[in-house]
């Protein structure tokens, strides 16, 4: 059979045919039929035959998703921020980029994230992709289906509950020790940052209950390097991973080419697939003390393709990610404000008056109201996570009626539509003086105001809430007291300002602040 072809009287063979494909004029007829399909579904974005098109926000927003990449890739996180002033302009309801609104009146939020079990709540893939990549693309928190999530959920869900914390909070009081034994051992030397030292305490607690074995952070001689030294990699990374497909796709491969790319990249790749599984691994061959993990596979509560080391690895990422950083942010806005307003620090010992350091119980610690209040304060001005938080309600349509009852949206079914804890947690009606720390606005006639802390979306809300929540206050409760009692009367500030280092400025993820992630700097008299 003759393999050549001919084509008005020209023998094309194989050679040829790639010679075409691949000339320039083939590129450019290629590259103008992507431009083309391009520019037809930006023009679908902004006309009347999108499902969104009856909803406010900049028209350059619905365009494309170029806008939104500007702020949170280019502007490094100032996504937020823009999303904030659209509001001021648009009102309570805008759309933020062609197929995503978002949400800024916080008596909303339990319709959103609703936690009744039979209103389902999908995640969005968009929303995942930021720094979704890797094993960390199959956890939990990344799942995007209802029922996948309750499944996964689930099976992690016991390990996390009340009464488990409890069980736990010997261990949590004792790494808490340590590390302020630790802080005191700094008297008469330099500053350091506190964030620091809470960071190595907040690591060793996660990974002894999740591992069986803590990383040593807090016994090491100093308070670097910690865990933050390698999840600042992961954040720095986040919108780039959302923004930017061959990124994400790369993943796959960069455990083979991470030493020719970077530090950064060296680090999290390390940790994902050799460090993590590493722990892993010890944690389930060893039954009698593998805690979490250990636990979880013997338990088949998950079908097998659910507990391949992959997957496991990123649930244990994640883990550590989520169970270090944001409780150690929220527990360094707390040793600073203790030490800015000392009026605040007096009413607080007047609380825990009765209680020793050797005495402290998370239970009783949450019955002081004005220890309570100063959690909650800390939680309203640093939350764990300050990017938006979209979900979707597959099987309704949300009606939306504004609070003068003069405007009502209906948001179709499966449409993303989120908040972001640091726009509700700064809404002056709810919140007056957003950027004072007042602890009193969480009591009410001498008890906490627990009408007002519903409305707090510091660990999420709904059915999709963080998992960790309970062992997050457990460490709250107990590391503050410990604080107030033992090093907040021996520490002053220095070189520290709520403006550059505490004050909320844009997201990587979790809040950051001028300076980056948020600091406090003290030195131990």
């Amino acid at each position: 059979m003759d393999s050549k072809m001919d084509v008005g009287g020209v023998p094309l063979n194989v050679e040829t045919l790639k010679q075409l494909a691949f000339s320039p004029v083939a590129i450019v007829s290629l590259v103008g039929i992507w431009l083309g399909y391009r520019i037809l579904v930006a023009l679908y974005n902004i006309s009347p035959l999108h499902p969104l098109s009856r909803f406010p926000g900049p028209k350059i927003a619905a365009v494309s998703y170029v806008y939104e990449a500007y702020y949170d890739w280019i502007c490094e996180g100032q996504y937020t921020n823009k999303i904030r002033q659209m509001h001021e302009r648009y009102g309570p309801i805008v759309r933020i980029n062609p197929d995503e609104l978002h949400c800024s009146d916080p008596l909303w939020v339990d319709e959103i994230y609703t936690g009744t079990p039979g209103r389902i709540r999908d995640k969005w893939q968009h929303q995942l992709n930021t720094g979704g990549a890797g094993p960390v693309s199959v956890t939990g928190f990344s799942t995007v289906p209802h029922e996948l999530h309750r499944l996964r959920k689930g099976a992690l869900s016991k390990f996390f509950s009340r009464p488990q914390m409890l069980k736990l909070e010997g261990e949590v009081l004792d790494f808490a020790e340590m590390t302020v034994n630790k802080m005191l051992r700094w008297s008469g030397k330099e500053a350091f940052d506190i964030k620091e030292a809470l960071n190595c305490f907040t690591a060793d607690v996660i990974s002894q209950y999740a591992f069986g074995d803590n990383m040593g952070f807090v016994a090491q001689e100093d308070w670097t390097p910690n865990l933050a030294t390698y999840t600042e990699s992961f954040l720095k990374s986040a919108y780039m991973m959302r923004h930017f497909t061959p990124g994400r796709k790369m993943t796959n491969i960069l455990p083979f080419f991470a030493d020719y790319l970077g530090e950064d990249v060296k680090r999290v790749m390390n940790w994902m697939n050799v460090v993590i599984p590493g722990y892993i691994t010890a944690a389930i061959n060893d039954p009698e003390n593998g805690r979490i993990f250990s636990e979880l596979v013997r338990s088949k509560a998950l079908p097998a393709e659910e507990m391949s080391m992959y997957r496991l690895s990123g649930e244990g990422f994640n883990f550590l990610l989520a169970g270090t950083e944001t409780t150690a942010a929220t527990l360094t806005t707390i040793t600073f404000w203790l030490l800015a307003q000392p009026d605040t620090y007096r009413k607080l010992m007047k609380d825990l008056e009765g209680l020793t350091p050797e005495t402290l119980k998370w239970t009783e610690l949450e019955k002081r109201p004005y220890m309570w209040a100063v959690v909650h304060e800390a939680l309203r001005m640093m939350p764990g996570v300050s990017q938006r938080i979209p979900r979707r309600a597959r099987e309704e349509e949300l009606v939306y009626t504004s609070k003068d009852g003069k405007t009502t949206y209906v948001i179709p079914r499966n449409t993303p539509i989120g908040m972001s804890a640091v726009i509700n947690h700064y809404d002056e009606d709810l919140f007056p003086k957003p950027h004072e720390f007042i602890p009193e606005r969480f009591i009410v006639d001498g008890e906490p105001n627990r009408q007002l802390a519903k409305y707090l979306m510091a660990f999420g809300k709904g059915t999709r809430s963080c998992l960790g929540e309970n062992l997050a206050y457990c460490e709250l409760y107990i590391m503050t007291a410990l604080l107030a009692m033992r090093v907040v009367p021996r520490a002053r500030l220095v070189d520290t300002t709520y403006e550059m280092d505490m004050k909320y400025d844009h997201d990587a993820i979790v809040p950051q602040v001028k300076n980056g992630a948020c600091a406090a700097r003290i030195k131990i008299d």
